[in-house]
């Protein structure tokens, strides 16, 4: 918009900053007939052509005219413009003047204390907590021991979903399902080969809320569910068929499917506001015997009686810390060890949960708790029951508030279409899809996809074929007289060797904006998958932080600290990357990965140089040369003797 000045001229003050949109503040027309502009009368818009559009365009913030110094004195507004870096101001001063613009001042808003949802888990204890009336959360989970055991790799996860909606607000339907494949933890001395093992869980459970007043609540939950149990045979990949059971010594497969439930009774209460006490007697309904008609019967773990107690702490709205112990007091048991003596021990929990905004949860916690439903959450890790697992869970909640939408500047934009070997933090904003296709000259091809389920957070899917990437099949030495230890080449060959596939799926999350005088973002990504290479089949999970500093509108430095975590091995290192722009149309990308690991091969710290064309505003091609064996996360922590020509383009809508 342009202003027309009214009959009565206003002396306005104006300072400038580049490439921002105007935002103006609606004011009262003037009575016809005024000479003089009465207090709180101003200046009247219309609209302008796109061939007036200025090429600089600010965002105002109004600031109080000084008192009058005369009875024939005029008021004197001022306007300055907004700092980019600060939450949008509102539109007008009075109610909004129309939908879209009701829409937009309450994205500009910070999501009030309220909006934040409780916790309805304290690691394996369910607690009298619940939703409000229409939400609905969607769980996902994994919890794994620190080595992949006997097994190796990253073997004996347990992998969990949850969807929980609230039919009011006294009412949660939760679904759910769990899969874990992976040969036993521990060596079973007892049988002649290590067995297999299965388990899976689907099914659903109740919550209902009893009762409750002020600071406490008293609630019931029940679960039905479907147990399927395997064991002995060939379950995991690359695993031989005729491996034992533990329920007998048949040296046959055994597999069974298994109705089992659970009952709790969750008692909550709130000392104070910010901290909960947790009380859940309950009752989980598992088999006693398995393999009955395959081979004989066997032990397994029956009913137990149990008693739970926690507790969290919520520091400020965003951070919750917990602890929780459940203890089982018969008459069946929650273990077994790898001498195939069953027991009970009790399953302990301790975490924390940091909400990025109401929408976005991740939590993280160390236990022994193995099971992820309701009836199995009692269980602790197959044959290794004192085991400590790390355990992570994203936790979405649709419907809810959102943290404030950012205001991007094109530069700001085209910044969140990401480096390439390198990341940049800045996020799209809600809404927004992002799609990417990289090749180079070397054979490497790969996909990737993104879709922003909040301002502050990505979902993300990538995946690929490495080309002729990887080292010689055997020790061939880096070409300067040293050699390459077979385990450094298992390594390579394992994530990187020629049409090795791979998928990857996870998120990235917001953690820091700018704020006055600190133009610096932070994020975190966290990506797990499977390496498809045949021989192998190895799982691993990438973890890296985002850190993007805009020196200035033109420049702007990256550090980007990563890790690839895998029972073959951690190689890590440190991202470093400049973007620099080069008029309005080209950037250039020079980006340097320092790996910190002999894992990374003889050429691990790796480089690459791109040019960038921002082909649209939603469209950018790069051309790039490099020497990272590839751009998936794996890849940038791993390099080669070569040097490949490349191309990636991106397309964000």
């Amino acid at each position: 918009m342009t202003p027309e000045p009214a009959p009565a001229p206003v002396p306005v003050q104006v300072q400038v900053m580049p490439q921002m949109q105007v935002r103006w503040q609606a004011v009262p027309m003037q009575p016809q007939g005024v000479t003089q502009p009465p207090l709180g009368s101003g200046v009247v818009f219309k609209p302008v052509t796109s061939q007036a559009t200025p090429a600089l365009l600010p965002v105002w913030r109004s600031i109080p005219p000084a008192a009058a110094t005369g009875a024939s004195a005029a008021p004197e507004p001022k306007w300055v413009a907004v700092d980019p870096a600060e939450p949008a101001p509102a539109i007008s001063a009075g109610p909004p003047q129309s939908l879209a613009e009701a829409e937009l001042r309450a994205q500009e808003l910070p999501p009030p204390s309220e909006s934040f949802a409780p916790l309805l888990r304290l690691g394996q204890l369910p607690v009298a907590a619940f939703l409000e009336e229409g939400y609905g959360q969607i769980n996902f989970q994994q919890v794994s021991p620190g080595s992949g055991g006997v097994g190796g790799g990253t073997g004996n996860q347990n992998y969990g979903f949850r969807a929980d909606l609230a039919i009011n607000s006294k009412l949660l339907l939760s679904a759910f399902y769990t899969y874990a494949d992976d040969p036993l933890y521990a060596r079973i001395g007892v049988r002649s080969s290590q067995p297999e093992n299965l388990w899976t869980v689907a099914g659903g459970a109740l919550r209902a809320r009893l009762g409750g007043g002020t600071n406490w609540s008293l609630g019931a939950e029940g679960s039905l569910e479907v147990f399927t149990v395997g064991s002995g045979g060939c379950f995991s990949n690359a695993c031989s068929s005729t491996s034992a059971n533990i329920f007998n010594t048949s040296g046959q497969q055994v597999f069974t499917r298994n109705w089992v439930g659970s009952i709790s009774l969750p008692l909550a209460w709130n000392p104070v506001p910010r901290w909960q006490l947790a009380f859940t007697p309950g009752v989980s309904f598992l088999p006693s015997t398995q393999g009955s008609g395959q081979g004989g019967s066997g032990s397994f773990y029956g009913t137990n009686v149990t008693l739970g107690v926690g507790s969290n702490y919520r520091i400020g709205d965003q951070l919750n810390l917990f602890a929780s112990a459940v203890v089982p007091l018969g008459p069946g048991s929650n273990a077994f060890t790898s001498s195939l003596a069953f027991g009970r021990v009790p399953i302990l929990s301790v975490g924390a949960n940091y909400a990025v905004n109401p929408r976005i949860a991740l939590e993280a916690a160390v236990t022994n708790g193995y099971g992820l439903s309701p009836a199995t959450a009692i269980l602790a890790l197959p044959s290794a029951p004192t085991e400590p697992l790390l355990s992570g869970r994203f936790v979405w909640t649709p419907g809810a508030p959102d943290s404030p939408r950012p205001r991007f500047s094109e530069r700001q934009r085209s910044l969140s279409l990401g480096g390439l070997s390198v990341a940049t933090a800045l996020l799209p904003p809600d809404g927004t899809t992002q799609l990417a296709l990289n090749g180079d000259s070397r054979g490497n091809l790969f996909g990737f996809a993104a879709y922003s389920v909040s301002n502050d957070f990505q979902f993300q899917i990538g995946g690929g074929t490495f080309g002729n990437a990887g080292p010689p099949a055997s020790d061939s030495g880096s070409g300067s007289g040293s050699s390459v230890s077979p385990e450094v080449v298992s390594f390579l060959n394992t994530y990187q060797g020629t049409g090795n596939r791979n998928i990857r799926l996870g998120g990235k999350a917001m953690v820091l904006r700018p704020r006055p005088g600190l133009p610096l973002w932070a994020a975190g990504t966290i990506t797990v998958g499977r390496n498809f290479q045949s021989s192998s089949y190895q799982g691993y999970l990438f973890f890296e932080t985002v850190n993007t500093w805009e020196a200035t509108p033109w420049l702007a430095f990256n550090l980007n600290p990563k890790l690839a975590w895998s029972g073959l091995g951690t190689p890590w290192g440190v991202g470093l990357s400049a973007n620099i722009q080069l008029g309005k149309s080209f950037q250039l990308i020079p980006e340097l990965n320092a790996v910190a690991t002999s894992l990374g091969g003889p050429n691990g710290t790796n480089g690459t140089l791109a040019l960038r064309w921002l082909a649209n505003a939603t469209t950018a091609v790069d051309l790039y040369a490099s020497n990272a064996s590839g751009l998936l996360d794996m890849g940038q922590l791993l390099g080669t003797s070569d040097i490949r020509i490349g191309g990636k383009i991106t397309l964000q809508y």
